[in-house]
C-alpha cells in the first residue's frame, strides 16, 4: 500500500504543484495564471494517450518494473520543470509526467488488487487513490512554505528527490502480482466501460478547476496568496477524509460503488455552485465541499474496476483512466479560457454543470457494465 500510494502520489504531484503555484509561476514567465492552467492540460494529453495501451502492458512488463519506471519519469519531469527556462519547457515536463502517470495508475491498481485481501479492497483503493488529495494538500502548502520563500523552482527539486526515493519502496513481483492483470477486458464490457469513461471525464472536468485554478480563484475573491494556498491544502485534506471514509464503508456495507461515485460527484456539484457566488467565505466553503465530494470518489471507482474485472484490473482501469485523463486535458484548457472570456463566476458554474452531467452518466453506466456474481462482498447493484 505504501508503494502504490507513494508512486502514484509522485506521478500526479507535478500537475498539482503547477496548479497551486500558478500565480507565482505565471509572474516569472509573464503570462496570466489561467495560461498556466491551460499548460497543465499537457499532463492529461500524455496520460490520455498512454493510459489504455500502457495498462495492457503491465502484465508483460511486470508491476515492479512499471512502478519503478513511473518513479523515474516523475523525477525527470519534476527536474525539467524546476529548471525550465521558458513556459514551453514547463509544458514538456507536464507531457513527461503525464506519461508516467499513464503507466503508474493501472500498475498501482494491479498491485493493490493482487496483494490486498478482497475484504479490504475498499480501504486499499482508498489509500492508493489518496495520492490526489495528498498532492493537492502538498501543492497548497508549497505556496506559503516554498514558493513565497525560496521560490517555486525549489518545490519541484524537493519533489524530484522524493520521487527517486519512493522508487525503492516498490516490492518484488510475486506470482499472483505478475499474472494478475494479463487478461483483456471481455468484449461485452468494452462499450459500457467507455460510457463510464465519458461520465468520469465530465466529473474530472469539474474537479480540475480546484487544482488548476483554485488558488488563483481565491486570490481573485480577495484572499492573500498565502491564504489561498492554505485553503487548497484544507480542500485536499477534506478530499482525503472522504476517500478514506468511503473506502472503509465500502468494506463494511453492500452497495454499488459506481452509484456511490455518482452520488459524490452530485454533492460536489453544489460546492461549485456555491463558489460561483464570488464571495470570499462562500468561495472557501464551496471549494472544500467541491474538493471533498466532487474529487473524493476515485478510490470507489478503482474499487469497482477490481471487483468487476478481477482478472483484467489493469486493462479495465486503463479504459476508465482514459476518461479521467480526458477530463484532465479538457478541464484546465476550457475552464482557463472561460475565466479569460466570461469571468470566474461563469467558470465555476460551468464546473457545476459538468459535475451534474458526469454524475448522471456514471449512474447510467453502472447498470450497463456486466459483472461477475460471487458469493461474498455483495455490492448492491453489482451482483457482488
Amino acid at each position: 500500500m505504501i508503494a502504490a500510494l507513494s508512486v502514484n502520489l509522485m506521478s500526479v504531484l507535478p500537475l498539482f504543484l503547477t496548479g497551486a503555484m500558478a500565480v507565482q509561476i505565471s509572474r516569472d514567465f509573464g503570462v496570466v495564471p489561467a495560461g498556466i492552467a491551460v499548460l497543465a492540460s499537457l499532463f492529461a494529453v500524455a496520460s490520455m494517450a498512454s493510459s489504455a495501451p500502457l495498462g495492457r502492458q503491465v502484465g508483460r512488463l511486470g508491476v515492479r518494473r512499471s512502478l519503478r519506471t513511473t518513479s523515474v519519469l516523475s523525477a525527470l519531469a519534476l527536474l525539467v520543470a524546476a529548471y525550465s527556462p521558458t513556459v514551453w519547457v514547463l509544458g514538456a515536463a507536464m507531457l513527461l509526467a503525464g506519461s508516467g502517470n499513464g503507466l503508474g495508475q493501472p500498475a498501482g491498481n494491479a498491485l493493490v488488487a493482487a496483494q490486498v485481501s478482497q475484504a479490504r479492497y475498499g480501504l486499499g483503493f482508498a489509500i492508493k487513490q489518496s495520492a490526489i488529495p495528498i498532492a493537492t494538500t502538498l501543492g497548497g502548502l508549497a505556496v506559503p512554505f516554498l514558493a513565497l520563500t525560496v521560490g517555486w523552482r525549489t518545490a519541484y527539486v524537493v519533489a524530484a528527490g522524493l520521487a527517486l526515493a519512493v522508487m525503492f519502496l516498490v516490492p518484488p513481483d510475486r506470482n499472483r502480482t505478475a499474472g494478475r492483470s494479463e487478461s483483456p477486458v471481455p468484449p461485452r464490457s468494452v462499450r459500457p466501460l467507455w460510457l463510464l469513461a465519458g461520465g468520469l471525464a465530465a466529473a474530472v472536468f469539474a474537479a480540475t478547476s480546484i487544482g488548476a485554478l483554485g488558488a488563483a480563484g481565491g486570490v481573485h475573491v480577495g484572499l492573500s496568496e498565502s491564504a489561498a494556498g492554505y485553503l487548497i491544502a484544507v480542500g485536499g485534506l477534506a478530499g482525503l477524509t472522504i476517500r478514506l471514509l468511503a473506502g472503509l464503508y465500502a468494506d463494511r456495507a453492500p452497495f454499488d460503488s459506481l452509484r456511490a461515485v455518482s452520488a459524490l460527484v452530485l454533492v460536489g456539484g453544489f460546492g461549485w455552485l456555491i463558489m460561483a457566488t464570488d464571495q470570499p467565505v462562500a468561495f472557501a466553503i464551496g471549494l472544500v465541499i467541491a474538493n471533498a465530494f466532487g474529487w473524493g470518489w476515485p478510490g470507489l471507482q478503482h474499487l469497482s474496476m477490481a471487483r468487476r474485472f478481477p482478472t483484467s484490473t489493469a486493462a479495465a482501469s486503463g479504459i476508465s483512466q482514459t476518461g479521467i485523463a480526458a477530463g484532465l486535458l479538457i478541464g484546465p484548457a476550457v475552464l482557463g479560457l472561460l475565466v479569460t472570456t466570461v469571468g470566474w463566476s461563469w467558470m465555476w458554474l460551468s464546473a457545476a454543470i459538468a459535475a451534474f452531467l458526469g454524475s448522471a452518466v456514471v449512474w447510467v453506466a453502472s447498470s450497463r457494465i456486466p459483472t461477475l456474481r460471487v458469493t461474498q462482498h455483495a455490492e448492491g447493484g453489482d451482483g457482488f
